[in-house]
């Protein structure tokens, strides 16, 4: 796995990911808040466009992780308990994220391999996952990555440079456990080389 800080704060760097992550995936009316509504409209129109019906298996994971991660950062990130979670308010509950990873890293009996992360984050990747995956084979491609990434402004070319990027030239197969890597790379690493910097088809943070 690519080089996690191991620094209690977040770095500006990390942060700059984490708030693209904000501005493109989810505040989707572009008002520079999250609400609840933010959520429900990122997930409608992701069912709609993957054609998970309701009722599916995909459907309802969509469901839940939204729920669950909107409950997440009412708990963590709305300070002022006012329905409304702002980027900065975002980026603490990530610092929060971090800091925990860093407190259980001292644990005597710490496993660098097994990395654990939240059930709700877990839930999160593996929905990312299948949103990319349209074909359901279990790999990503790039033109599944392209086609995906389209939807929220990435250019053509800039998708397809990250995948390669991040799959070296297709010797990598992009499976949900590398998938998941790069996704946690994305989330901790400040090493401005690691190629899970790259899964949001951003090519540039600085």
């Amino acid at each position: 796995m690519g080089n996690l800080s191991n620094k209690e704060e977040l770095s500006d760097f990390q942060k700059k990911k984490l708030l693209h992550e904000y501005h493109t995936f989810f505040d989707l009316n572009k008002d520079g808040v999250l609400e609840w509504k933010d959520f429900q409209l990122a997930r409608e129109k992701i069912c709609e466009k993957s054609g998970w019906k309701d009722g599916s298996e995909k459907f309802l994971n969509a469901k839940r992780v939204f729920t669950d991660m909107w409950r997440y950062l009412q708990d963590d990130g709305d300070a002022n308990l006012d329905g409304k979670v702002t980027p900065e308010e975002w980026i603490r509950m990530w610092q929060r994220l971090n800091s925990e990873y860093l407190t259980r890293k001292k644990e005597k009996h710490f496993e660098e391999k097994v990395d654990k992360i939240p059930d709700w984050l877990e839930r999160y990747i593996e929905y990312k996952f299948n949103l990319f995956d349209r074909t359901g084979d279990g790999i990503i491609d790039i033109d599944e990555f392209e086609y995906v990434l389209g939807d929220f402004g990435v250019s053509p070319k800039s998708a397809r440079t990250a995948f390669l990027l991040f799959s070296s030239n297709h010797e990598l197969r992009v499976e949900l456990s590398y998938f998941r890597q790069l996704c946690i790379e994305f989330c901790r690493s400040d090493d401005q080389g690691t190629l899970g910097n790259f899964i949001t088809g951003k090519l540039d943070f600085t």
